[in-house]
Formats: structure tokens, C-alpha cells, sequence
């Protein structure tokens, strides 16, 4: 399956210093193809899957939506812990500290933040073992 998603945003340079640093943490190079509207991470087109941030193509305001959320997967738990707080330094807003949550199955690691736009993302590692990984 290919697929890519796409975020509006109403100040691309800040959504793009966001996302360099989020993006930089997982090792998701920067998509070639944007332009002074968009940017993108993630793999080619043909290979595999692609993530944007552009202004509204109707010129309206962006908007966040309500029950919205990306969610990136890491390679680890510390993964997720560098992204959340590569977020935060870079004008994102915690939306839940790296950590287990009980409604989730207890190898599930998770993080979440909203974008400086207020769009909701998580990042999250399965296969957490807190004897393995305690946390910082």
C-alpha cells in the first residue's frame, strides 16, 4: 500500500521547523517535490509512505480536526521519549508524557503532542519492556 497524509497549516515555516525536528528523530528525510505551499518526509512515492504539511488549498484557514491524530512509529522507547521532547523544544504542546497508558496493552509505549497549528500526533514502540527500558 502506498499512502501519504497531509496536515494544513497556517505558518508553513514554523510547521516545517517542527517537523524537521520530529521527522530528524525518526529518520525520515525531507521529500523532494515541495514547494513554497508544502513540504514533505518520509520514502519516494513508489516505495512507500509520506507525510505534508501545506497551506489549505481552498486559501480558508486551516483547522484542526476533533478525534484527529498521526501516529508515528519508533524504534524504541527512547525514540519515542527524543520525539516528544523535539516537539515541545520546537513549539509543540504536550497532549501526554512519553510512557504505558492502562487503557493500551502494557508493551505499548506512547507519546503525545499537538503541532504548533493544534494538530494532534503521537509517536509510539510496541514491544516496550520497562526491565529492558526503565525510562528517563
Amino acid at each position: 500500500m502506498r499512502l501519504y497524509t497531509t496536515y494544513g497549516t497556517n505558518d508553513l515555516k514554523r510547521a516545517i521547523r517542527f517537523y524537521d525536528a520530529i521527522f530528524a528523530v525518526l529518520e525520515q528525510p525531507r521529500l523532494p517535490g515541495w514547494t513554497k505551499d508544502s513540504a514533505g518526509w518520509g520514502t519516494e512515492p513508489d516505495a512507500g509512505v509520506g507525510f505534508w504539511v501545506c497551506t489549505p488549498f481552498d486559501g480558508s484557514t486551516a483547522s484542526v480536526g476533533n478525534g484527529t491524530m498521526m501516529a508515528f512509529p519508533a524504534n524504541s522507547a527512547a525514540q519515542v521519549r527524543q520525539v516528544h521532547a523535539a516537539g515541545l523544544e520546537n513549539g509543540g504542546t504536550d497532549e501526554g508524557a512519553p510512557g504505558t497508558r492502562d487503557r493500551y496493552a502494557p508493551d505499548f509505549y506512547v507519546a503525545y503532542l499537538r503541532d504548533p497549528d493544534g494538530n494532534k500526533l503521537s509517536c509510539f514502540y510496541y514491544h516496550y519492556d520497562p526491565a529492558e527500558d526503565p525510562g528517563d
